[in-house]
């Protein structure tokens, strides 16, 4: 009997196997723009002692890469280093 895991890994494969290369340069991109799509999150600070130190780092809002300060820990994937990134990523 297999695992529940290892069916849904399988099944995955072959839906990747008999997918086009257009259908699946599609679902890729589907999958790369969700974290373009969450909303800003600016995370937390690590530790109680950190209050005042941030990172500079961008998000993608409403069709462009918006700047914003992230506390360090946490938040979510609409986070880049660079607006060039966010750029490179959420405006393809």
């Amino acid at each position: 009997m297999r695992s529940p895991a290892l069916a849904f890994v399988m099944c995955v494969a072959l839906a990747m196997a008999i997918m086009t290369q257009a259908e699946h340069n599609a679902h890729c991109k589907e999958l790369n723009q969700v974290n373009c799509y969450m909303g800003q999150n600016e995370g937390y600070f690590c530790n109680k002692n950190q209050h005042t130190v941030t990172q500079t780092r961008w998000f993608f809002d409403k069709g462009a890469c918006r700047k914003f300060q992230y506390k360090g820990c946490y938040g979510n994937r609409n986070r880049f280093c660079t607006k060039e990134a966010c750029e490179r990523r959420c405006l393809n």
